[in-house]
């Protein structure tokens, strides 16, 4: 039987890195081999008409982004999310909209805590605006220049570090917000932890957009312009050297198979791109394994009420003290939508670092009582509406910045030649960073395969 000519290109990895790369080659010869039975990575949402039920990532950068440009080209609608963002629940007490610096006011606080909390609140102001500020691309730069940049920033400490102990509470309203990275204050770099709460207080920048419908229609929809292009349950075991070809060897249904191309994209973890891809340069490898990942464990609901609701207005409320951190109203995009308010809703919550190593050890049903306990224990009106639930553990969910990071970073953005790296531990913008540096892959390989060389092989 005569052996398959090379592919263009080789895509390891189903996420949004690895389909924003695969959707840029899509008039190309690409294979997209994911390991798992579902493409997407982190980013998960089912439909249920006229909700759905999200258990990923769910907020995404808006026009003018590589997301933006995505999500038009694929056809899915980006929403500004118009519900608050910056709410939070302690003690009973919820605190929806108003100025952020008036909260340590409104709170059932201690005078220390209070006092720490208004000191701390008004330093970290300065630092997200300066964060935001470094993280504008500038006139002629690359991404790659603007990554860099952004990394360096406050890269000599931890977060927990720069704003100093905090007593009581006052540590637990930062902490709440913090873990959203999946890393506690003492192990996220300050710059990083800036970076969050600028992300919290910039309504309509940074990562502010839904995707109506649910995240999964943007992957969904990269998939299905790939006829006979994506493969699920392909483990791959090894990116390896064949003369000026990869040869990509996987197993799938049992059996070994391997391909050959003339590129490849590595859209995985760090640490598995380190594994799998073969005569990495060291320091590369030895970056790729300094990536570190914290935990999450995430449910979506979906709820039955039949009018509405006080958390209508809410997208995002931090739950310091409760067993889930963050509480989500993923049905707030759609409220603006109608004249009417329809029947039902969506909500999802989550708990990440450390306390999220607890809730693993932990059955599924012990963590959903908890989780629609607390619920019950905020909003009181969410008692016997809650009718479906989707809970899933996730040991290593983001990579997050630790102090250090920008030392690994021209490792990470090295050239390497036909083999390319792309996911949202290269930089540290999560979504918007994987799929930036799927679109960089990509130009990287049209470039090459419309470059002399490929001209000569072709006019052979």
């Amino acid at each position: 039987m005569r052996a398959r000519s090379p592919r263009d290109a080789v895509v390891v990895g189903g996420g949004i890195a690895g389909l924003a790369a695969a959707w840029d080659l899509r008039s190309r010869d690409v294979l997209v081999l994911e390991a798992s039975d579902r493409v997407g990575g982190r980013i998960r949402s089912e439909a249920r008409d006229p909700y759905w039920l999200n258990v990923g990532a769910h907020v995404f950068s808006g026009p003018g982004s590589a997301t933006g440009r995505l999500a038009d080209e694929v056809g899915v609608r980006l929403e500004p999310v118009p519900g608050k963002l910056v709410a939070l629940e302690l003690g009973g007490t919820i605190l929806l909209g108003g100025r952020p610096e008036l909260y340590p006011f409104r709170l059932p606080l201690k005078t220390s805590e209070r006092l720490a909390l208004v000191h701390a609140g008004a330093r970290l102001r300065l630092a997200a605006r300066r964060y935001e500020k470094l993280a504008t691309s500038r006139p002629g730069e690359s991404p790659a220049e603007t990554r860099a940049r952004v990394l360096s920033y406050g890269d000599d400490r931890t977060f927990a570090e720069w704003l100093g102990a905090l007593p009581g509470d006052a540590d637990a309203l930062f902490r709440a917000t913090v873990t959203r990275s999946t890393a506690e204050p003492e192990e996220i770099s300050f710059g990083h932890g800036a970076g969050y709460f600028a992300l919290v207080w910039s309504a309509g920048k940074g990562l502010s957009h839904n995707i109506l419908g649910g995240a999964s229609l943007l992957v969904d929809g990269i998939a299905s312009a790939l006829p006979g292009g994506v493969e699920t349950g392909a483990e791959v075991r090894r990116v390896s050297r064949a003369d000026d070809l990869l040869r990509v060897s996987y197993t799938r249904e049992g059996a070994e198979r391997e391909v050959l191309a003339r590129h490849v994209v590595v859209a995985t973890k760090a640490f598995d791109a380190a594994r799998i891809v073969e005569d990495l340069p060291g320091e590369t490898r030895t970056a790729l394994d300094g990536i570190p990942y914290g935990p999450t464990v995430v449910m979506g609901m979906l709820t039955g009420e039949r009018g509405p609701m006080p958390w209508d207005d809410l997208y995002a409320l931090a739950t310091p003290k409760r067993s889930f951190s963050m509480l989500f109203n993923m049905a707030n995009v759609l409220r603006p939508k109608t004249r009417e308010r329809r029947d039902g809703g969506s909500l999802m919550v989550y708990r990440s670092g450390h306390a999220a190593h607890d809730l693993l050890e932990r059955s599924d049903a012990e963590i959903e009582r908890a989780f629609v306990d607390d619920l019950e224990a905020i909003y009181p009106e969410t008692r016997g509406i809650v009718c479906e639930t989707l809970l899933l553990r996730l040991p290593r969910m983001l990579p997050y910045v630790a102090p250090g990071r920008a030392a690994l970073q021209p490792a990470l953005e090295r050239s390497l030649g036909n083999v390319h790296l792309a996911g949202d531990y290269i930089g540290g913008v999560y979504t918007e960073t994987a799929i930036s540096t799927g679109q960089q892959a990509a130009a990287a390989i049209v470039a090459s395969l419309n470059g002399p060389t490929s001209q000569a092989r072709s006019e052979a």
